[in-house]
C-alpha cells in the first residue's frame, strides 16, 4: 500500500467569538491578523446560504456540516489555490453562544496549490478526509478548546499546516461507478456540466460523504484540469446562477441551473455534452472503467469550466487521446 502524500494548506477560521453581537468574521488564519481580510475574501464566496438553528435543522445532509470547494488565485501557475470550507456548529456548550443566545457555526477553510493535488490526482473525497481530523489553532470562537481560555491565551498559529492523503485515488472511484452509482448517469451528469451549472437532487437522505463521494465520482469523469476552477457543495441552499457549479439543493428553479435528479439521466444540453457522453461511453467500452478515468486523470491542464456556453478546453485534448 503506497504512503499517503503530504502537503502543506493555508487556512482560516470563520465565525464570533462569544457574547458577540457583531457579523462572522475571520478570527484566525495562517497569515496572521494581517490576512484576516484576504481570507474572508477567499471564505465567503463558498457560502451558499444560512444555516437553520440546530434545534429545526433539516434531513441529514441538508444540515451540518456542509462541506464546499472553490477556487482562488488569479491563474498564474504560483498562484492557483484550490479550497475546502467545512461549515458545522460551535463546541463548547452555552459559554460559546452569542450576545443573542444563539449557538454560532464555524466555517474551517483550507486551501492547497492545485498543482500538488495534481501532482496525485486527489479529488474531493481525498480533500475531505485530509481536512476533516485537523484541529485549527484556538483563539477564536469554539474550534475544539475551551472558548474563554483560547481568548485569554491564543496559541501561537502556525503559517500552515500539514494534509495527509491518498495518493490512489482513481481505483475507489471507479468501484464506485461500477458498484454504486450508475455509470450512465454519472457520465450523462458530467457531460452536462461542462455546459451549464447543475443542481443535484437526492432520491433519499443521504450523509454529507456520500453526497461528496457521488459528486466526486461525476467530476471524475471530466479532465482533471476543470478542478482547478470548480466549486461544488453538500447541500446549498441558496445556489448562485454560476457557482457552486455542481451541488445538492432543493430544486433551484432557476433556468441559469439544470436540476439532475439521482437515477435520472439528463438529456445532453448542447452539442459538447453530445460529444464529451459519446467519448466516455466509448472509451468505456476499450479500456473499462478504471482505464476511462486514467485517462481524464492524465489531463491535468488547469481550464475553467464556462457559464452559458461551450468550449472544448481539455476535453478536445481528452477526445482525441481516447479516439486515437
Amino acid at each position: 500500500m503506497p504512503e499517503p502524500a503530504t502537503v502543506r494548506a493555508r487556512w482560516a477560521v470563520l465565525s464570533k467569538p462569544p457574547a458577540d453581537g457583531g457579523d462572522y468574521r475571520v478570527l484566525a488564519c495562517s497569515a496572521g491578523p494581517a490576512g484576516f481580510r484576504e481570507f474572508e475574501g477567499f471564505v465567503r464566496p463558498m457560502m451558499f446560504g444560512t444555516p437553520l438553528q440546530w434545534s429545526v435543522a433539516g434531513e441529514p445532509g441538508e444540515n451540518l456540516p456542509w462541506i464546499s470547494y472553490g477556487f482562488s488565485g488569479d491563474g498564474r501557475r504560483s498562484h492557483r489555490w484550490v479550497s475546502i470550507a467545512v461549515t458545522d456548529w460551535s463546541v463548547g456548550g452555552p459559554a460559546t453562544w452569542d450576545s443573542a443566545g444563539r449557538r454560532p457555526v464555524v466555517t474551517r477553510y483550507f486551501d492547497v496549490r492545485f498543482e500538488d493535488l495534481a501532482r496525485h490526482r486527489a479529488g474531493l473525497t481525498t480533500l475531505w478526509r485530509a481536512v476533516r481530523p485537523v484541529v485549527l489553532p484556538p483563539g477564536s470562537a469554539a474550534v475544539g478548546e475551551d472558548a474563554a481560555a483560547a481568548a485569554e491565551e491564543p496559541a501561537a498559529a502556525p503559517e500552515q499546516v500539514a494534509l495527509r492523503f491518498d495518493t490512489e485515488p482513481l481505483p475507489r472511484l471507479a468501484g464506485l461507478l461500477d458498484e454504486e452509482v450508475d455509470f450512465g448517469w454519472a457520465a450523462a451528469t458530467a457531460a452536462a456540466a461542462l455546459t451549464v451549472p447543475i443542481d443535484l437532487v437526492a432520491r433519499t437522505s443521504r450523509y454529507a460523504l456520500t453526497r461528496i463521494e457521488t459528486m466526486d465520482a461525476v467530476l471524475a469523469l471530466l479532465p482533471y484540469g476543470y478542478r482547478a476552477q470548480l466549486t461544488a457543495a453538500t447541500w446549498a441552499p441558496e445556489p448562485r446562477a454560476a457557482h457552486p457549479r455542481l451541488c445538492y439543493t432543493s430544486a433551484s428553479g432557476s433556468s441559469a441551473r439544470l436540476t439532475v435528479r439521482e437515477g435520472t439521466a439528463p438529456k445532453p444540453p448542447s452539442e459538447t455534452a453530445r460529444a464529451h457522453l459519446a467519448r466516455l461511453l466509448m472509451l468505456r467500452d476499450r479500456v473499462g472503467t478504471l482505464g476511462c478515468l486514467q485517462e481524464l486523470a492524465s489531463v491535468v491542464e488547469p481550464a475553467s469550466l464556462p457559464f452559458g456556453g461551450g468550449s472544448d478546453g481539455p476535453r478536445a485534448r481528452f477526445g482525441r487521446t481516447g479516439e486515437g
